[in-house]
């Protein structure tokens, strides 16, 4: 029983020997906005376009009723006309 799990785990430690720490930045880059990074943040200054907020404590939305005319969800296939074959 000990040999098996032995030789598992020396697999699994030799396949963690191949992983990188760092797969993501391979490169060792510094990221935006830290000391060092390529990316000038004078330059190009972080933006808020579009924030939304979230108020948990908002009212529901009224319920709106469903729109005019059939979805086609419940809807049964048309018959074919007359006269003509079935596929099979």
């Amino acid at each position: 029983m000990n040999y098996p799990v032995f030789v598992i785990g020396c697999f699994c430690l030799a396949l963690s020997a191949c992983a990188s720490p760092n797969a993501g930045n391979p490169d060792g880059d510094a990221y935006a906005g830290s000391p060092q990074s390529v990316y000038d943040v004078a330059a190009h200054p972080p933006s808020t376009n579009g924030t939304v907020s979230y108020d948990p404590n908002a009212p529901m939305p009224p319920v709106m009723p469903p729109a005019a005319g059939p979805s086609g969800a419940g809807m049964a296939a048309p018959a074919p006309a007359a006269g003509t074959r079935m596929p099979r």
